[in-house]
């Protein structure tokens, strides 16, 4: 404690008062003076260094005496300063109070009207009519597309020959078959099944949906039969109306009278078909031998498509060719389709066939005809077949190569791949004359007129 302020004192207080190293005396009564050492502050090294002396052998006159020391720890009296009164100060009514400043995050409760509780009441009241309306009609709608609930009645109804999507709709609303016929003409144009449907008395089922009441009123197609047919390289469109005849395909007159009309089928080649005059059959030349299947009773300009088609792919693979040849598509099919019927099915005398025509060809000084036998035949067995008249003799002398200069106004049949390759990849020779013989197919090949008169002689 300070013995001043009579306040207690803290522990550096306490130290400072007590340096280390000071000495308090200990009086004893045998006149030797001991003194104990302790550092202040530390009551515990200072109670054991007390026992230490106690437990040394002391003097006889000490045994009796009793040393007691303690050390104790000061005492720290709790204080604490008593707050003066200050007197209440009273309020001057002269002076305003000072003003609150307004907090601006402060959250300004919002004011609840009577008629906004009443518009939200009817929003919602609103919202759950239209969804309750919505789901009824769903349901409706759904139900009369796929038919769940019905009474499961019979009912027959009458289609007319012409009647529309929309006509039938009608008359299935009316039956009661449907509720919606506005949405029985979106289906059925969204399935694309808007016709032809059959016509008469249909019995049909309420419980039938709307894609099993369409299958049941839409015309059925017959099951058609197909035919396979295999038209080999050179035969000429009558040859090919007769063969489509025979396999009920189409009649041969409907087939002849299409090729005839000079229709546009729509494929690119046909801007090089010529429609002259001196031509006797357009598309002749143009239908590419090979085998199709076709429907019975099919239409005749169905068959003419297909068979285009394949031409189409076949001779835009020799584009090129035509062109290092200076050859049009036309003048390259009419040089082919001789060549063809020369030469059927021999590849390699194609190829020395087409020299000796080329040879011709670029020699018209000394060899104006090219001389073809199946050129002839071609202008006698079908032009003039088809009638002896003035207009068909003059087509005819323009396919007959023992009267025209050069090449015939027109392909005489339908050749093959073979024969057009051989028309634009002839052999190279000096050949200006041939002939076969028809019962062994061997050829023979000449170069003056001589040497040929000389291989018929042998034929013969």
């Amino acid at each position: 404690m300070d013995k001043n302020n009579n306040l207690p004192l803290s522990d550096e207080q306490q130290e400072q008062q007590l340096p280390v190293g000071d000495t308090q005396p200990f009086e004893n009564t045998g006149g030797e003076d001991r003194t104990i050492a302790f550092e202040a502050g530390s009551s515990q090294e200072a109670s054991d260094l007390v026992d230490d002396i106690l437990a040394e052998e002391m003097p006889a006159q000490w045994e009796e005496e009793t040393v007691a020391v303690q050390v104790s720890e000061p005492e720290q009296d709790s204080f604490e300063p008593e707050e003066e009164e200050q007197p209440e100060e009273q309020p001057d009514e002269n002076v305003m109070p000072p003003v609150k400043p307004r907090n601006p995050f402060r959250r300004v409760p919002k004011r609840v009207y009577h008629r906004g509780r009443l518009f939200s009441l009817a929003y919602v009241l609103v919202t759950i009519t239209l969804c309750i309306f919505g789901s009824v009609m769903f349901l409706r709608v759904f139900n009369d597309v796929l038919a769940f609930i019905t009474d499961n009645r019979a009912i027959t109804i009458n289609i007319d020959e012409n009647d529309t999507t929309d006509d039938v709709a009608a008359k299935l609303k009316e039956a009661g078959l449907i509720k919606y016929d506005w949405l029985f003409s979106y289906v059925a144009k969204f399935e694309d099944a808007v016709g032809p449907y059959e016509a008469g008395e249909h019995t049909l089922n309420d419980n039938m949906n709307y894609m099993q009441l369409l299958n049941e009123i839409e015309k059925k197609e017959a099951v058609r039969e197909t035919v396979q047919i295999t038209f080999i390289e050179g035969l000429d469109i009558n040859e090919i109306a007769e063969l489509l005849e025979e396999n009920d395909v189409c009649s041969a007159d409907e087939f002849i009278e299409e090729v005839r009309s000079g229709s546009d089928y729509g494929f690119d080649f046909e801007a090089e078909i010529s429609h002259s005059s001196d031509i006797f059959y357009p598309l002749e030349g143009y239908l590419f031998p090979d085998t199709y299947e076709f429907y019975t009773n099919s239409a005749p300009a169905d068959i003419i498509v297909k068979m285009m088609r394949n031409f189409q792919n076949k001779i835009d693979t020799v584009q090129e060719l035509m062109t290092e040849m200076g050859l049009t598509q036309h003048q390259t099919i009419t040089l082919a389709s001789i060549i063809q019927a020369e030469a059927s099915g021999d590849p390699e005398n194609m190829k020395l066939v087409s020299s000796v025509y080329w040879n011709r060809l670029n020699d018209v000084e000394n060899y104006p005809m090219l001389q073809s036998d199946p050129t002839r035949d071609y202008a006698n067995s079908v032009i003039l077949m088809s009638g002896n008249n003035s207009a068909n003799q003059r087509k005819a002398s323009l396919y007959n190569t023992y009267e025209c200069t050069g090449l015939p106004a027109g392909p005489i049949c339908n050749p093959g791949m073979d024969a057009i390759m051989a028309a634009l990849q002839p052999e190279s020779t000096a050949y200006y004359y041939f002939c076969s013989n028809t019962r062994t197919g061997e050829f023979y090949y000449a170069e003056t007129l001589q040497a040929h008169e000389e291989n018929v002689d042998q034929i013969n």
